[in-house]
């Protein structure tokens, strides 16, 4: 299966750049995106199953993804945070949502990722609305 994971490089060292070059499991296909290139691109790589959203690049982003009516683009994919933290907030503009994400651990092992994938594959958060956010039918 194929999954963005929408992190600004500034934030991709440490177990986040192990978490996409080399623990992310062989059997599906990560792809790295900055928001800025979301934002230019306006859309995801075809065939995209879900998006992985780093905590500090959503937050930080999330703004500007609303403003430029990006909203529906991301409303359309299941959305997994993908946090160091220990503490599982609500991202900006998902505060419903706040019980419903799937967290994943960045510095979590190969097996424990590809046991993670299989179980968000299997029942992935249900879809959201985003406050003020124009979901086209």
């Amino acid at each position: 299966m194929k999954f963005v994971f929408l992190c600004d490089a500034v934030y991709l060292k440490g177990d986040l750049e192990a978490f996409a070059n080399k623990n992310f499991p062989s059997e599906h296909s990560l792809t790295v995106m900055t928001a800025e290139e979301f934002l230019q691109a306006k859309r995801f790589p075809e065939g995209t199953f879900a998006i992985f959203a780093e905590r500090f690049t959503w937050q930080k982003n999330f703004s500007l993804f609303r403003y430029f009516g990006l909203l529906p683009v991301l409303e359309v994919l299941p959305l997994a945070v993908v946090s160091r933290s220990r503490r599982q907030e609500p991202l900006k503009g998902r505060a419903a949502a706040k019980n419903n994400e799937f967290y994943i651990n960045p510095s979590a092992t190969t097996e424990e990722i590809s046991a993670q994938l299989t179980k968000f594959v299997a029942a992935p958060p249900q879809s959201f609305s985003y406050p003020r956010g124009v979901a086209k039918a």
